[in-house]
Protein backbone atom coordinates (compact mmCIF):
# COMPACT_ATOMS: atom_id res chain seq x y z
CA UNK A 1 0.00 0.00 0.00
CA UNK A 2 2.81 2.59 0.64
CA UNK A 3 4.40 1.17 -2.49
CA UNK A 4 1.53 2.28 -4.33
CA UNK A 5 1.25 5.94 -2.36
CA UNK A 6 4.70 6.22 -3.13
CA UNK A 7 4.05 5.68 -7.21
CA UNK A 8 0.89 7.50 -7.24
CA UNK A 9 2.49 10.39 -5.39
CA UNK A 10 5.43 10.46 -7.73
CA UNK A 11 3.23 10.28 -10.41
CA UNK A 12 1.18 13.33 -9.85
CA UNK A 13 4.14 15.39 -8.51
CA UNK A 14 5.89 14.54 -12.18
CA UNK A 15 2.44 15.87 -14.12
CA UNK A 16 1.47 19.17 -12.04
CA UNK A 17 5.38 19.73 -12.67
CA UNK A 18 4.87 19.20 -16.59
CA UNK A 19 1.96 21.55 -16.02
CA UNK A 20 3.75 24.44 -14.32
CA UNK A 21 6.67 23.82 -16.84
CA UNK A 22 4.68 24.64 -19.87
CA UNK A 23 2.24 26.80 -18.35
CA UNK A 24 2.17 30.51 -20.07
CA UNK A 25 0.44 33.50 -19.64
CA UNK A 26 -3.47 34.01 -21.23
CA UNK A 27 -2.92 37.56 -22.19
CA UNK A 28 -4.19 38.23 -25.51
CA UNK A 29 -2.02 41.52 -26.57
CA UNK A 30 0.11 44.21 -24.16
CA UNK A 31 -1.49 45.55 -21.12
CA UNK A 32 -1.25 48.74 -19.35
CA UNK A 33 0.23 46.71 -16.22
CA UNK A 34 1.04 47.83 -12.98
CA UNK A 35 4.36 46.95 -11.27
CA UNK A 36 3.56 48.23 -8.23
CA UNK A 37 2.35 44.56 -6.70
CA UNK A 38 5.21 42.96 -8.22
CA UNK A 39 7.71 41.42 -6.02
CA UNK A 40 10.24 41.72 -8.93
CA UNK A 41 10.10 44.83 -9.66
CA UNK A 42 12.94 45.68 -7.95
CA UNK A 43 15.39 42.82 -8.43
CA UNK A 44 16.84 43.68 -11.96
CA UNK A 45 19.12 40.23 -11.57
CA UNK A 46 15.29 38.39 -11.33
CA UNK A 47 15.80 34.91 -9.81
CA UNK A 48 19.65 34.11 -11.31
CA UNK A 49 22.09 32.53 -9.13
CA UNK A 50 25.12 32.18 -11.34
CA UNK A 51 27.32 35.62 -12.39
CA UNK A 52 26.28 35.35 -16.07
CA UNK A 53 22.88 34.79 -15.05
CA UNK A 54 22.32 37.90 -13.59
CA UNK A 55 24.42 39.99 -15.94
CA UNK A 56 22.34 38.34 -18.71
CA UNK A 57 18.90 39.37 -16.61
CA UNK A 58 20.18 42.75 -15.62
CA UNK A 59 20.70 43.75 -19.40
CA UNK A 60 17.24 42.49 -20.38
CA UNK A 61 16.00 44.46 -17.45
CA UNK A 62 16.88 48.04 -18.78
CA UNK A 63 14.74 50.79 -18.73
CA UNK A 64 13.94 53.29 -21.18
CA UNK A 65 15.26 55.82 -18.99
CA UNK A 66 18.77 54.66 -19.77
CA UNK A 67 18.24 55.63 -23.35
CA UNK A 68 18.81 59.67 -22.93
CA UNK A 69 21.11 61.14 -25.33
CA UNK A 70 21.75 57.31 -27.40
CA UNK A 71 22.32 56.98 -30.83
CA UNK A 72 20.15 55.12 -32.79
CA UNK A 73 21.38 53.42 -35.48
CA UNK A 74 18.45 52.03 -38.30
CA UNK A 75 18.75 48.55 -39.75
CA UNK A 76 16.82 45.83 -41.10
CA UNK A 77 16.55 42.43 -41.26
CA UNK A 78 19.79 41.65 -43.33
CA UNK A 79 21.95 44.58 -41.68
CA UNK A 80 21.69 43.72 -38.31
CA UNK A 81 22.68 40.06 -39.34
CA UNK A 82 25.92 41.51 -41.08
CA UNK A 83 25.99 43.95 -38.75
CA UNK A 84 26.53 40.88 -35.92
CA UNK A 85 28.03 37.97 -38.34
CA UNK A 86 31.91 38.58 -37.09
CA UNK A 87 31.31 38.10 -33.40
CA UNK A 88 29.02 35.20 -34.45
CA UNK A 89 31.54 33.83 -36.36
CA UNK A 90 33.94 33.79 -33.53
CA UNK A 91 31.71 32.66 -30.63
CA UNK A 92 29.55 29.92 -32.58
CA UNK A 93 27.98 27.43 -29.86
CA UNK A 94 29.92 29.60 -26.77
CA UNK A 95 28.35 30.89 -23.71
CA UNK A 96 29.50 34.25 -22.45
CA UNK A 97 31.82 32.68 -19.48
CA UNK A 98 33.72 30.68 -22.26
CA UNK A 99 34.26 33.29 -24.95
CA UNK A 100 38.12 34.99 -25.12
CA UNK A 101 39.06 38.99 -23.60
CA UNK A 102 38.92 40.16 -26.84
CA UNK A 103 35.78 38.63 -27.76
CA UNK A 104 34.50 39.87 -24.32
CA UNK A 105 35.37 43.48 -25.19
CA UNK A 106 33.77 43.22 -28.55
CA UNK A 107 30.10 41.92 -26.51
CA UNK A 108 30.72 44.89 -24.00
CA UNK A 109 30.32 47.35 -26.72
CA UNK A 110 27.46 45.62 -28.81
CA UNK A 111 25.22 45.63 -25.78
CA UNK A 112 25.80 49.34 -25.13
CA UNK A 113 24.35 49.94 -28.85
CA UNK A 114 20.53 50.90 -29.28
CA UNK A 115 19.21 49.41 -32.18
CA UNK A 116 15.93 50.34 -34.64
CA UNK A 117 14.85 47.05 -36.56
CA UNK A 118 12.48 47.22 -39.60
CA UNK A 119 10.96 43.89 -40.50
CA UNK A 120 7.39 42.14 -40.77
CA UNK A 121 5.77 40.89 -37.21
CA UNK A 122 4.78 37.18 -38.68
CA UNK A 123 4.21 36.39 -34.81
CA UNK A 124 4.02 37.14 -30.94
CA UNK A 125 3.00 35.59 -28.13
CA UNK A 126 3.12 35.91 -24.28
CA UNK A 127 6.84 34.82 -23.60
CA UNK A 128 7.15 31.46 -20.76
CA UNK A 129 8.13 32.13 -16.94
CA UNK A 130 11.69 32.94 -16.74
CA UNK A 131 14.22 34.05 -14.12
CA UNK A 132 14.91 37.34 -15.31
CA UNK A 133 10.86 38.12 -14.44
CA UNK A 134 11.54 36.23 -11.14
CA UNK A 135 9.43 32.99 -12.66
CA UNK A 136 6.37 34.80 -12.62
CA UNK A 137 3.53 33.96 -15.21
CA UNK A 138 1.35 36.98 -15.36
CA UNK A 139 4.89 39.61 -15.48
CA UNK A 140 6.47 38.14 -18.73
CA UNK A 141 7.94 39.09 -21.53
CA UNK A 142 6.20 39.39 -24.84
CA UNK A 143 8.14 37.73 -27.78
CA UNK A 144 8.14 39.49 -31.53
CA UNK A 145 9.19 37.19 -34.01
CA UNK A 146 10.40 39.51 -36.99
CA UNK A 147 10.95 38.23 -40.56
CA UNK A 148 12.77 40.00 -43.82
CA UNK A 149 9.41 39.21 -45.50
CA UNK A 150 5.88 38.86 -44.46
CA UNK A 151 4.02 35.09 -44.50
CA UNK A 152 0.80 33.90 -44.70
CA UNK A 153 1.60 30.99 -42.79
CA UNK A 154 2.71 29.66 -39.10
CA UNK A 155 6.37 28.30 -39.78
CA UNK A 156 7.26 25.40 -41.54
CA UNK A 157 9.84 23.25 -42.26
CA UNK A 158 12.17 25.14 -44.71
CA UNK A 159 11.23 28.48 -44.30
CA UNK A 160 13.40 31.04 -42.92
CA UNK A 161 13.87 31.95 -39.10
CA UNK A 162 13.22 35.65 -37.38
CA UNK A 163 15.27 37.96 -35.16
CA UNK A 164 13.81 38.12 -31.99
CA UNK A 165 12.87 41.12 -30.05
CA UNK A 166 11.30 41.12 -26.43
CA UNK A 167 8.76 43.75 -24.62
CA UNK A 168 9.51 43.42 -21.18
CA UNK A 169 7.11 44.19 -17.81
CA UNK A 170 9.39 47.10 -17.32
CA UNK A 171 8.86 48.52 -21.12
CA UNK A 172 5.20 47.23 -21.60
CA UNK A 173 3.43 50.22 -20.39
CA UNK A 174 4.80 52.97 -22.52
CA UNK A 175 4.41 50.98 -25.56
CA UNK A 176 0.43 50.25 -24.48
CA UNK A 177 0.08 53.98 -23.58
CA UNK A 178 1.52 54.46 -27.22
CA UNK A 179 -1.37 53.08 -28.29
CA UNK A 180 0.70 49.97 -30.07
CA UNK A 181 -1.72 46.38 -29.99
CA UNK A 182 0.95 43.25 -30.97
CA UNK A 183 -2.60 41.92 -32.36
CA UNK A 184 -2.81 44.28 -34.81
CA UNK A 185 0.44 44.27 -36.20
CA UNK A 186 1.21 40.46 -36.17
CA UNK A 187 -0.08 38.08 -39.16
CA UNK A 188 -0.13 35.22 -36.25
CA UNK A 189 -0.55 34.41 -32.62
CA UNK A 190 0.54 31.81 -30.96
CA UNK A 191 -1.58 30.67 -27.90
CA UNK A 192 -0.60 29.10 -24.74
CA UNK A 193 -1.27 25.73 -26.04
CA UNK A 194 1.35 26.41 -28.42
CA UNK A 195 -0.55 26.38 -31.29
CA UNK A 196 -0.93 29.57 -33.76
CA UNK A 197 -4.04 31.32 -34.91
CA UNK A 198 -4.45 33.81 -37.44
CA UNK A 199 -4.96 37.54 -36.33
CA UNK A 200 -7.10 37.94 -39.81
CA UNK A 201 -4.85 40.39 -41.35
CA UNK A 202 -1.35 39.84 -42.93
CA UNK A 203 2.05 41.12 -41.15
CA UNK A 204 2.78 44.33 -40.48
CA UNK A 205 5.81 45.94 -41.51
CA UNK A 206 6.96 47.22 -37.97
CA UNK A 207 9.78 49.34 -36.58
CA UNK A 208 10.94 47.78 -32.99
CA UNK A 209 13.98 50.29 -31.10
CA UNK A 210 15.67 48.97 -28.17
CA UNK A 211 18.87 47.52 -26.86
CA UNK A 212 20.94 45.15 -28.37
CA UNK A 213 21.29 41.33 -26.01
CA UNK A 214 23.39 38.29 -26.60
CA UNK A 215 20.93 35.56 -25.56
CA UNK A 216 24.02 33.21 -25.19
CA UNK A 217 21.36 30.93 -23.74
CA UNK A 218 19.85 30.32 -27.35
CA UNK A 219 23.73 30.04 -28.89
CA UNK A 220 23.60 26.85 -30.11
CA UNK A 221 22.36 24.90 -33.38
CA UNK A 222 19.01 23.62 -31.86
CA UNK A 223 17.76 27.44 -31.53
CA UNK A 224 19.86 28.80 -34.05
CA UNK A 225 20.08 28.33 -38.06
CA UNK A 226 19.02 29.92 -40.79
CA UNK A 227 15.89 27.70 -41.87
CA UNK A 228 13.32 25.93 -39.69
CA UNK A 229 13.91 22.32 -39.84
CA UNK A 230 11.26 20.41 -37.76
CA UNK A 231 8.19 21.29 -36.58
CA UNK A 232 9.45 20.35 -33.31
CA UNK A 233 7.58 17.88 -30.80
CA UNK A 234 7.38 20.76 -28.10
CA UNK A 235 4.85 22.91 -31.45
CA UNK A 236 8.28 25.36 -31.55
CA UNK A 237 10.10 24.99 -35.13
CA UNK A 238 13.60 24.60 -34.76
CA UNK A 239 15.62 26.32 -35.00
CA UNK A 240 13.57 29.10 -34.11
CA UNK A 241 16.01 32.05 -34.78
CA UNK A 242 18.34 33.27 -36.97
CA UNK A 243 21.00 33.85 -34.65
CA UNK A 244 21.11 34.37 -30.57
CA UNK A 245 21.68 38.09 -30.85
CA UNK A 246 17.98 39.90 -29.90
CA UNK A 247 17.00 43.56 -29.30
CA UNK A 248 15.78 43.16 -25.70
CA UNK A 249 14.38 45.33 -24.06
CA UNK A 250 12.23 46.74 -27.17
CA UNK A 251 11.27 50.36 -25.68
CA UNK A 252 9.62 51.46 -28.63
CA UNK A 253 7.24 49.49 -31.31
CA UNK A 254 5.56 51.34 -34.15
CA UNK A 255 3.85 50.53 -37.50
CA UNK A 256 6.65 51.19 -40.83
CA UNK A 257 4.96 50.38 -43.63
CA UNK A 258 3.35 53.70 -44.13
CA UNK A 259 0.17 53.19 -42.96
CA UNK A 260 -1.65 55.66 -40.65
CA UNK A 261 -2.26 54.04 -37.61
CA UNK A 262 -5.97 52.51 -35.88
CA UNK A 263 -7.87 52.93 -32.89
CA UNK A 264 -9.57 50.04 -31.04
CA UNK A 265 -12.85 51.18 -33.29
CA UNK A 266 -10.72 50.22 -36.70
CA UNK A 267 -10.96 54.33 -37.53
CA UNK A 268 -7.95 55.74 -39.40
CA UNK A 269 -5.62 57.78 -36.92
CA UNK A 270 -5.53 62.02 -38.03
CA UNK A 271 -2.30 62.77 -39.15
CA UNK A 272 -0.71 63.92 -36.08
CA UNK A 273 0.80 67.35 -35.33
CA UNK A 274 4.00 68.67 -35.02
CA UNK A 275 5.71 69.88 -32.13
CA UNK A 276 9.42 71.00 -32.44
CA UNK A 277 8.90 73.42 -29.32
CA UNK A 278 11.05 71.79 -26.96
CA UNK A 279 10.11 70.83 -23.42
CA UNK A 280 10.22 74.20 -20.40
CA UNK A 281 12.14 73.76 -17.59
CA UNK A 282 10.29 71.47 -14.81
CA UNK A 283 7.17 73.03 -12.97
CA UNK A 284 6.70 71.84 -9.48
CA UNK A 285 3.72 71.14 -8.82
CA UNK A 286 2.70 71.32 -4.69
CA UNK A 287 1.74 68.18 -2.89
CA UNK A 288 -1.31 68.73 -1.52
CA UNK A 289 -2.47 69.69 -5.18
CA UNK A 290 -4.34 66.92 -6.85
CA UNK A 291 -2.88 65.57 -9.64
CA UNK A 292 -4.76 66.53 -12.91
CA UNK A 293 -5.32 64.64 -16.68
CA UNK A 294 -5.65 65.68 -19.89
CA UNK A 295 -7.05 63.65 -22.60
CA UNK A 296 -5.40 64.06 -26.00
CA UNK A 297 -7.63 64.54 -29.07
CA UNK A 298 -5.54 64.65 -32.07
CA UNK A 299 -2.54 63.22 -32.33
CA UNK A 300 0.45 64.97 -31.31
CA UNK A 301 4.05 64.00 -32.47
CA UNK A 302 6.89 64.83 -29.42
CA UNK A 303 10.82 64.14 -29.09
CA UNK A 304 12.12 61.66 -26.87
CA UNK A 305 15.10 61.34 -25.84
CA UNK A 306 15.57 58.26 -28.50
CA UNK A 307 13.73 59.57 -31.30
CA UNK A 308 10.10 60.43 -31.60
CA UNK A 309 6.84 59.22 -30.04
CA UNK A 310 3.51 60.16 -31.02
CA UNK A 311 0.58 60.64 -27.84
CA UNK A 312 -2.49 59.04 -29.36
CA UNK A 313 -6.03 60.36 -29.49
CA UNK A 314 -7.94 59.28 -26.78
CA UNK A 315 -5.09 58.75 -24.15
CA UNK A 316 -4.74 60.29 -20.49
CA UNK A 317 -1.74 62.27 -19.10
CA UNK A 318 -0.83 64.54 -15.98
CA UNK A 319 -0.61 67.95 -16.10
CA UNK A 320 2.30 69.35 -15.42
CA UNK A 321 1.76 72.78 -16.17
CA UNK A 322 -1.25 74.70 -18.61
CA UNK A 323 -1.22 78.16 -20.08
CA UNK A 324 -3.34 79.80 -22.61
CA UNK A 325 -2.08 78.39 -25.59
CA UNK A 326 -0.02 74.60 -24.06
CA UNK A 327 -0.22 71.99 -21.75
CA UNK A 328 2.75 70.45 -20.53
CA UNK A 329 2.10 66.64 -19.88
CA UNK A 330 4.53 64.08 -18.27
CA UNK A 331 5.72 61.40 -20.65
CA UNK A 332 7.78 58.67 -19.21
CA UNK A 333 9.52 60.67 -16.38
CA UNK A 334 9.57 63.35 -18.77
CA UNK A 335 7.80 66.91 -19.40
CA UNK A 336 6.57 67.46 -23.14
CA UNK A 337 4.54 71.12 -24.07
CA UNK A 338 1.59 69.97 -27.05
CA UNK A 339 -0.69 72.60 -28.33
CA UNK A 340 -3.95 72.84 -25.94
CA UNK A 341 -5.57 73.17 -29.35
CA UNK A 342 -5.23 69.45 -29.12
CA UNK A 343 -6.67 68.27 -26.01
CA UNK A 344 -10.25 68.71 -24.13
CA UNK A 345 -8.69 71.94 -22.88
CA UNK A 346 -9.45 73.20 -25.76
CA UNK A 347 -12.36 76.17 -25.85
Amino acid sequence: MMRRHLVFGLALFLATGIFAEHRLSEDRDLLDVDLSGWNCADKLEGTAKTPDGIERNRLKNRSAGELAGAKVQALDTIGFLKQLADFESQTKGKRRKDIAPAQRAQLDALEKQVVSLTGYLVIAYAGPPESTNCGNVDFHDWHLEVFEKPSDHAPQPGDPTPIICEITPRTQRAIYRDNIRVQSLAGFFRKPDLTYEPTGHKAQKIRATGYLLWDDEHNGTADVGTNVRTGGANHYHNPWRSTAWEIHPVVKLEPADGLARSTSLGQPTPAPVAVETPPPPPVVIPTATPKRFVTITQPVKIKIPYGETVLQRGTKWPIAAQDAQTVTVEYMGAKYVVPIASTDLAP
